[in-house]
């Protein structure tokens, strides 16, 4: 079931949200993860989730939803600048290809992005990022892992289903309109 999340609270839905007009970011995040807002002005909106037993101190797993109003620019640019973040903050960093798409006449921008030592945390990481240009914001969902740096010829120590694990949820993620039913229907 996909759980519609009322951006401009970053909260889990609701009742009452379902009520809410206009766009609404859609996802199934995990079950027991916990919510910890972390930014809020009128430039953006940014919320993280962590597993159980994980905090914004001590994590492995994180998703990362962010919501900028007004902002006009394209999913492609948001990850590609995603992208030379990595290249900056990492000794190596092996994006993959920028997949570009229509999900429910939203444009969207997929990349996942491989850091082998993070040159602040000293720790290797994993990201899938997927950027959603609706007509009020640019919306963002980011779903991290972090843990043991290892080289270029190595992959990251994540376990095993975590591929599959993320694969699902990134087909959950998704944007609609209630005030546009027919060209962004809400499920």
């Amino acid at each position: 079931m996909l759980l519609p999340i009322a951006l401009a609270l970053m909260v889990l839905a609701t009742p009452a949200m379902a009520q809410q007009q206009g766009e609404r970011l859609l996802l199934n995040p995990p079950q027991g993860w916990t919510q910890v807002p972390v930014q809020r002005n009128e430039k953006m909106v940014v919320t993280r989730l962590f597993p159980p037993g994980e905090t914004d101190k001590q994590w492995t797993q994180a998703i990362t939803l962010q919501m900028y109003p007004g902002n006009d620019q394209t999913p492609r640019a948001f990850v590609e600048g995603i992208v030379a973040y990595s290249r900056d903050n990492c000794e190596a960093a092996g994006p993959g290809p920028v997949n570009e798409a229509m999900s429910n006449n939203y444009p969207i921008a997929t990349v996942t992005v491989t850091c082998t030592k993070g040159k602040a945390s000293g720790l290797g990481g994993f990201a899938l990022v997927q950027a959603i240009r609706g007509k009020d914001a640019l919306y963002v969902v980011q779903r991290q892992w972090r843990g043991e740096a290892f080289s270029k010829n190595q992959s990251p120590s994540f376990p095993p289903a975590m591929l599959k694990e993320w694969g699902d949820f990134a087909k959950t993620v998704g944007l609609c309109d209630s005030r546009d039913a027919k060209r962004h229907p809400c499920p």
